[in-house]
């Protein structure tokens, strides 16, 4: 036992990850783009909790690793660098040299500012109508025009055009009697889909690549790759898409999803694809035929599902012909590499403890070296902006705290991952298979504290959101919020999440509400019988999707877990499958069946139609601005509950969309469920923390 360590009750221990911590340090980096036409200079948008969850573009050198190059480019509280496409946005901003084009939330409108020029201030250009939003940029080489993604609200929300269209960008003297730029319509390129992602452009011509899709497919399940040309006016502005044509996930073919179309300096296109039944990388060869990039197929996805634009796990080098910078992860282990498509070698580059990378970038440090820009982080790192000099195999930080571990030394707990068997469907049948499902697992970890002899820790089970997602090993303060104050947490990738290919991925289809809770469950008897926590003190929490797996556990399954919180969380299949945005209007379609076909299944697996059976407490916590997960679906099962006699807890947050990004908001739900948790499964919290009001609570002091 070490010196000076306290025994004390799991859940009670008093832990430097307070809430507040946890919000301070939930500013996250995102978006990382080298400026092709500058590439000693990168760009990347930081949020912050403490201002409301704005999202900020900044920028400096490459190379600096200090302050001195830094700039913030939307200081000005009334720029919020972010997109409502698919309300999930992403992509919300491009550069080229030192023009930046980025889509602004409280209008959606589109801006345009001249980082060359130090006192330059966003104007507004394109169509500006309130209605429209954009997403998912590129600036031409020629600064003229920028190709983006937009999604037209103007006539209706559940039905809005997606289409991809150029926008003229004026040049600084075209200024109006306002001091504005005046209004310019947007050029339609392609409108023949219900959504379309991801323009490129190549440097050797105007060759346009993109993919697309229809629903009611989401862009996990088929994508249909295109090419074509631009052609330009006389005024260097596009005129029309010619000779179009399908490379890949034509109609009719086997389906593929199809993400990150790129270009190198030779024009040769390449992208990541499933064909193979996880996502590898392929290109186009010069005969017009799709070559694998790879000597064979890898077990293993070199990308993830694009919930949001600007996803980046493959990038060509610049000056090093037929190479690509590439990620994957084999045997728990992230691998990171430089892939030469004609030779199929793979350079291996070190990855420093990182689990997660992303937003891959190429540039150069003022003295000539090539650089990989990214962002990564690890099971003891929060995911940070780094330099990673190829050719000495070496990374340098440019954002995030770099002492995270030294501050909360002996107060973090890694990740091991779990391998657990579960069923498939059909349930109860003798035709249900044994199989493998995934989780990882956190320990309570605290070095002043221990539990008692004869104590076994509570566990918080984690269902992620999506629910075609994935749980990640990369530091999360909230999760050591938990296991600091000595509960352990499961953190599942049920059969749906991605990371293991199209067969584990499609084990949901159709199966939502089933197959999750089946594996959200297994993790947690698992764990159980292994002797590792308490089976009495069993709980469970998840966010959207993820909230409605916490909420069909306890409906569906109410031997297993105790107590559970459920975060913006569907409580109606049938109601989400009615009121939900465009983006996932048709998802139901694959997770459960066609609606109102099946309209029978809908109401079975909707824990709302299940509160007879459902035994356990629940916490629910909801941003009254969501137009994912409306707020209905929380004061429907609250109100259940509450006529049912179950203790329950509601709070809502006003300002608050699908998800939490104020800080003082982050904080009250964390610790509002520590509270509330420690109510039922009876610990006390060594945090001051002001009492969440329980319905049907019979102590005196909730009466």
């Amino acid at each position: 036992m070490a010196i000076n360590t306290n025994t004390a009750p799991y859940g009670s221990w008093k832990s430097p990850i307070t809430a507040n911590a946890v919000a301070s340090g939930s500013s996250s980096v995102g978006m990382a783009r080298v400026d092709q036409a500058n590439p000693t200079r990168v760009y990347w948008i930081e949020s912050r909790p403490q201002e409301g969850g704005r999202l900020v573009l900044l920028s400096k050198d490459v190379d600096d690793y200090s302050e001195r190059t830094l700039r913030e480019l939307t200081a000005d509280s009334k720029w919020n660098v972010r997109t409502a496409v698919h309300e999930y946005g992403g992509g919300a901003y491009a550069v080229y040299g030192g023009l930046v084009v980025f889509s602004n939330w409280s209008d959606q409108g589109v801006y345009l500012v001249d980082t060359n020029k130090h006192d330059a201030v966003p104007m507004r250009i394109g169509e500006q109508n309130d209605k429209l939003r954009y997403a998912s940029f590129v600036v031409h080489p020629s600064k003229k025009f920028v190709v983006c993604v937009r999604e037209d609200h103007r006539e209706s929300d559940i039905q809005a055009p997606a289409a991809l269209v150029a926008i003229p960008i004026p040049s600084g003297s075209i200024i109006n009697e306002k001091d504005e730029y005046p209004l310019a319509k947007d050029v339609v390129l392609f409108d023949k889909t219900d959504f379309v992602s991801s323009p490129a452009i190549s440097p050797m011509n105007n060759e346009l690549s993109f993919y697309a899709w229809n629903h009611p497919d989401m862009n996990w399940d088929a994508t249909t790759l295109y090419c074509a040309t631009v052609a330009l006016g006389g005024d260097g502005i596009p005129s029309v898409l010619e000779h179009l044509r399908v490379v890949a996930g034509a109609p009719g073919e086997p389906r593929e999803s199809i993400y990150q179309p790129r270009f190198d300096d030779d024009g040769i296109l390449h992208f990541i694809s499933d064909r193979s039944g996880f996502w590898n990388p392929y290109y186009l060869g010069a005969d017009g035929e799709i070559q694998q990039s790879l000597e064979s197929p890898l077990s293993a996805d070199f990308a993830g599902p694009e919930w949001t634009f600007g996803e980046s796990t493959l990038q060509p080098v610049p000056g090093l012909k037929f190479s690509v910078v590439i990620s994957y992860t084999q045997n728990g282990v992230l691998k990171l590499g430089i892939l030469n498509v004609a030779t199929h070698a793979i350079e291996d580059l070190p990855a420093p403890g990182w689990s997660g990378v992303g937003s891959f970038q190429l540039g150069y440090s003022h003295s000539g070296e090539q650089v990989l820009v990214l962002i990564a982080g690890g099971p003891t790192e929060h995911m940070s902006l780094f330099t990673y000099y190829i050719n000495g195999l070496s990374a340098k930080q440019h954002t995030g705290s770099k002492v995270v571990s030294d501050a909360y030394s002996g107060f973090l707990s890694e990740p091991q991952e779990v391998v657990f068997s579960t069923k498939l469907p059909p349930f109860g049948s003798s035709e249900s298979k044994d199989a493998n499902a995934y989780a990882f697992y956190y320990p309570p970890t605290n070095k002043d504290y221990q539990g008692p002899d004869n104590e076994l820790p509570p566990l918080l089970v984690l269902s992620h959101g999506g629910p075609t997602s994935v749980a990640s090993s990369v530091l999360q303060s909230k999760i050591q919020y938990w296991t600091s104050r000595g509960i352990a947490v499961a953190d599942v990738n049920y059969g749906g999440s991605t990371g293991y290919g199209r067969e584990y991925r499609e084990r949901l289809y159709p199966h939502f509400g089933e197959v999750d809770v089946q594996d959200c469950c297994a993790a947690a008897l698992y764990l159980a019988d292994s002797g590792l926590v308490d089976r009495k003190r069993l709980s469970i929490m998840g966010g959207s999707a993820g909230g409605f797996t916490t909420l069909a556990c306890l409906a569906f399954r109410p031997e297993v877990f105790a107590v559970g919180a459920s975060l913006y969380g569907i409580s109606d299949l049938e109601v989400l499958a009615k009121e939900t945005h465009k983006f996932e209007a048709e998802y139901p379609v694959h997770l459960v069946g066609p609606y109102p076909e099946a309209r029978a299944e809908y109401i079975r697996r909707s824990p709302l139609y299940s509160v007879d059976t459902l035994a356990c407490p629940a916490i629910f916590l909801q941003g009254l601005e969501d137009k994912v997960v409306p707020p209905n679906q929380a004061t429907l099962m609250v109100n259940a509950l509450k006529e049912k006699g179950i203790r329950v807890a509601h709070i809502e947050f006003e300002g608050e969309q699908h998800g939490f990004r104020k800080s003082e908001n982050i904080v009250r739900a964390l610790e509002a469920q520590l509270y509330f948790f420690s109510q039922i499964l009876g610990f006390e919290t060594a945090d001051q923390i002001d009492p969440v009001p329980i319905f049907n609570d019979p102590s005196a002091a909730n009466q």
